[in-house]
């Protein structure tokens, strides 16, 4: 089987990586999930309720939201003294 069709066999496939209870309420599921084009994405579902927001990321726009998310959270931990 060559490669090729080993990304064809993954296409549609979904692998949970985690999941996180928000604070108030809101669950969001991180998953990676194989694009019909064979490309790697990082699912992101946030669900509320009944209602729920699905994003997908390819992995630079995945690298730059998380480097994002981990500056703000160092910079608040040290303004509250974390």
């Amino acid at each position: 089987m060559g490669k090729h069709d080993r990304e064809a066999d993954r296409q549609g496939e979904e692998v949970a990586m985690d999941s996180i209870e928000a604070p108030f309420g809101e669950v969001i599921e991180l998953r990676q999930i194989i694009h019909d084009s064979g490309v790697p994405l990082l699912r992101v579902i946030i669900r509320d309720g009944g209602r729920y927001t699905k994003v997908e990321l390819d992995p630079a726009s995945a690298h730059r939201w998380g480097r994002t998310m981990q500056q703000w959270a160092e910079t608040v931990a040290a303004e509250r003294g974390d």
